[in-house]
């Protein structure tokens, strides 16, 4: 019971750096040792589903579907997964008015939160060679020029558009550094799927609605059946370089968590751009506790990653 009500807790976790645009929830499996058990999760998700898939054409038995099911590892995905689920829909009306009202401190917090978590993928690499060097730069290059992108707004998306964002955003998802949410955000309907999400949770809901966030659901069923297969095989057979390729993530991810701001605009009609600014150009009082976030945060990731006894993703099978 204590390993699900900590599962549980770490679900939570994971569910809150989703909301925020620019923080992976796979960062924290990374931080909390859960990022082998999270990827082979998905990956008999995955395997169930293309065997109900094989099933409904004919082409797989219903025992071998029974099989996909049992292998399935429920007692760490329920309580994962519930707790993002929790957190989601509990926490998405917090962060939002957070962000809203102290941006310069929440992403003070996640980015340090980021920096500390560098490390853990670095550790994990076996070689650190040439070629290590420079897939970390390459992805560096390729995601800063990426995320640097002007999001994109998308009025009443369509159901299949909201399909293809709900699949390539849970390939984000699965990958430290590069969250869900920021996929959502370029793709212009991020503001539309936590209003949806809202909506669900006051119960104001209708059948537009309802097909909506199905459309998203599918999608990210479909994106994880098919990406997390080839991360999997990647965590197996090239390991430092996909440890390499992380890092590469993450280090550009800090170019969205920028904490450092001009928040004079704030709560006008134009404080949805506020302009990234060097830490010496902001007041005193605001850097000295934009400092003070994300010195807690790397403790936190420092603490937690010792509690949790390190991540291993040698345990992927």
């Amino acid at each position: 019971m204590k390993v699900r009500v900590y599962t549980l807790l770490q679900g939570i976790v994971m569910g809150i750096a989703e909301i925020i645009p620019g923080v992976s929830g796979s960062t924290l499996a990374l931080v909390m040792g859960i990022y082998d058990n999270f990827i082979e999760f998905l990956s008999e998700v995955s395997d169930f589903f293309k065997d109900l898939l094989k099933f409904i054409l004919r082409k797989e038995s219903f025992k071998s579907v029974k099989d996909s099911f049992f292998k399935i590892s429920w007692n760490f995905g329920i309580f994962l997964v519930a707790g993002m689920g929790i957190s989601i829909v509990l926490f998405s009306h917090i962060i939002s008015d957070l962000i809203e009202r102290h941006p310069q401190y929440i992403f003070s917090f996640f980015f340090g939160l980021v920096i500390a978590s560098i490390s853990i993928p670095w550790n994990e690499m076996k070689l650190k060679g040439v070629r290590e060097f420079a897939i970390i730069a390459l992805t560096f290059i390729v995601f800063f020029v990426v995320l640097g992108l002007k999001p994109a707004i998308v009025d009443n998306p369509s159901p299949l558009f909201l399909f293809l964002a709900g699949a390539v955003a849970i390939c984000a998802m699965v990958l430290p550094g590069i969250s869900g949410s920021f996929v959502m955000l370029l793709l212009g309907v991020y503001d539309h799927v936590i209003g949806l999400i809202k909506d669900f949770t006051r119960l104001s809901i209708d059948l537009n609605k309802v097909i909506a966030l199905l459309s998203v659901v599918a999608g990210i069923i479909l994106g994880f059946s098919v990406f997390v297969k080839f991360l999997k095989l990647g965590l197996k057979k090239y390991p430092s370089e996909i440890m390499a390729f992380l890092i590469g993530i993450m280090l550009a991810s800090l170019r969205v968590l920028w904490p450092f701001m001009d928040v004079s605009s704030l709560g006008s009609e134009n404080s949805d751009a506020l302009p990234k600014v060097l830490p010496w150009e902001i007041p005193g009082t605001q850097l000295l506790l934009s400092v003070i976030f994300i010195i807690i945060a790397i403790a936190g990731v420092v603490v937690l990653h010792k509690i949790s006894g390190g991540n291993n993703t040698d345990d992927i099978e």
